[in-house]
């Protein structure tokens, strides 16, 4: 990931800027942190969001203990460089309520759901057909899995 980390400006928040976490295939958004320059740094170098906890005063990885952790798509900061919006690929959830979003309990709305419903198609195609139906069904190729969406939509 390529970001030129000393065009953000870190100085007008104390050195910390807001990080708003969004789900790159639904559109989500999944919570609100912080980051120092340690920490955007971290997260370009590693690929996995990390956060200057307030509370804790420190770096933290998110998924460490959870395993819940935030495989980064992308980092795109605002028009003033003073906060960033960071797409994440979300392994697990990102609230720490075990919860999708820190916003409430609800899933991606509205075409959000279609980006879900992919991920978790991709996720089962990708098991052995010996446990996964999904896996099964894809493999007896696009004319058989275009019928059983059919046939879906019919029920």
């Amino acid at each position: 990931m390529s970001l030129d980390i000393s065009s953000i400006d870190f100085a007008k928040g104390d050195g910390l800027i807001p990080a708003v976490v969004q789900d790159a295939d639904t559109l989500q958004v999944l919570t609100l942190a912080y980051m120092d320059e340690a920490a955007l740094r971290e997260t370009l170098d590693s690929g996995q969001a990390t956060f200057f906890s307030r509370s804790r005063g420190g770096r933290w990885r998110k998924g460490e203990t959870s395993g819940d952790f935030l495989n980064v798509v992308s980092v795109t900061p605002d028009c003033d460089r003073d906060a960033v919006v960071v797409k994440v690929r979300p392994v697990g959830n990102a609230c720490h309520l075990n919860r999708i979003s820190c916003f409430g309990d609800e899933d991606a709305p509205g075409l959000g759901r279609i980006g879900r419903l992919e991920r978790t198609i991709h996720v089962r195609a990708q098991a052995d057909p010996d446990d996964s139906w999904t896996a099964r069904l894809i493999a007896q190729g696009p004319k058989r899995a275009a019928q059983k969406v059919g046939e879906e939509g019919v029920e």
